[in-house]
Parts: C-alpha cells; structure tokens; sequence
C-alpha cells in the first residue's frame, strides 16, 4: 500500500543512485508503479519531498547526549555527520541552501545546543560553537567529496607539480613537496584531528572562563 514512508524509501534510492537531479514525481511514481497524481494524496509538492529526504538523512546522525564528557558527545556527532553525509553526498548542496525545519533537524539542533549548554557555555556561545562546527563538517565533507586527487596520486601528482614550485618562489609549497616526496608526509587529512583541535580550544576557553569568574 502506497504511504510517504513508502514515498521517501523509494525517493532516497532514486537520488542515490541517479542524484538529486533526476528526481521526478514523474520517475517516482513510475518506480513504485503508481499514477504520479496519486503521490500527492501523501505529499504536498516535489520541494516537500526533498524537505522530507533531508529530515531522513539528518535522522541517521547521532545526537549529542547532555553529560559530563560534552567533548565526547560532540566529537561523535561529528564523526556520525561526516560518515552520514560521506553516505548521502547527494543532499550536502540542498542541506545548505534550504530552510530545514523537520522533526529531525529540529533536534539535531536541539540536542546540539544541550549539550553544548549543560557543558557551561550560554546558549548564544553554544549557537556560535555549532556553526564553527557545522562549518567544518560540511566544508571537510565537500572537499572530500570533491576533491580533484586521490589520496594514492598524492605522490605521482606531487612529483609532476614539483618543477613549477621553484624553492625561490614558493619555498614552503616546494619543501612540503619533498616531505611528500621522502615519505615523511603523507598529506592525509584527518577529520577527527581537525574537530578534536576545536574541541581543546573551546575546552580552553571554558577553562579560562572559570577562573576569570572565581578569581
């Protein structure tokens, strides 16, 4: 029987394999081999099914939990982010020029800010906090994505490239070439590092916080 969660199983498979793109009501109700008019008695319009299959992907993200150990709970929401948005590549670019305001985005944003909260900073920090976070995630994911060299081309890349960085011009380009080169670099990035690096920061700032307001 035909039903949105039906709808949106089938949506998803769709934009996984054709893209974002190639979703039409159309093509939908082709693939569940129903009349497309009759998709609308479960949805209001193609825009609130992409509403809809960005509420399922943010759903899939681990939530923070408000606790002690608030570095932990927020280093696991951004590994789950990253790995699910690594698995769905495809809503990355729609996540962020749209409003979302599903049930599971509105907590993802909630608990976010809980644990960032009980953690002692105020609610607007913590708001400020998210966006340096979220900004990462997405930029790291996108770059990943998108990224115009495989990690095994590094080195064969890097040797084609290192006649046109003249250590005179681009000194340090051309001795992080040969940290390449010599294998005592591998230019891997690492997304844990990157948010564990946020992480001492702001565990920093608190600190220094505290003992402001107690001295």
């Amino acid at each position: 029987m035909l039903s949105r969660d039906l709808i949106v199983k089938m949506a998803k498979e769709l934009v996984c394999s054709d893209g974002l793109e190639k979703l039409s009501m159309r093509r939908l109700a082709a693939k569940l081999k129903v009349k497309a008019m009759s998709l609308y008695n479960h949805i209001e319009n193609k825009d609130h099914l992409i509403d809809l299959l960005l509420d399922d992907v943010i759903s899939q993200i681990t939530l923070p939990q408000e606790n002690k150990n608030w570095q932990e709970e927020m280093l696991k929401r951004a590994e789950s982010a990253h790995k699910v948005f690594l698995e769905n590549a495809w809503s990355l670019m729609p996540l962020l020029s749209r409003i979302n305001s599903g049930p599971s985005m509105l907590r993802y944003i909630d608990r976010s800010l809980a644990c960032l909260h009980r953690a002692g900073f105020t609610l607007s920090e913590a708001d400020q906090i998210l966006n340096y976070f979220d900004s990462y995630i997405y930029g790291f994911t996108l770059i990943e994505l998108q990224f115009p060299i495989q990690t095994e081309d590094y080195l064969n890349t890097t040797e084609k490239m290192l006649p046109d960085l003249s250590p005179k011009d681009y000194p340090a380009m051309h001795q992080l070439s040969l940290l390449l080169l010599q294998g005592n670099y591998d230019g891997k990035q690492n997304f844990t590092l990157g948010i564990q690096t946020i992480l001492k920061g702001l565990e920093m700032k608190l600190v220094n916080e505290r003992k402001y307001n107690h001295g």
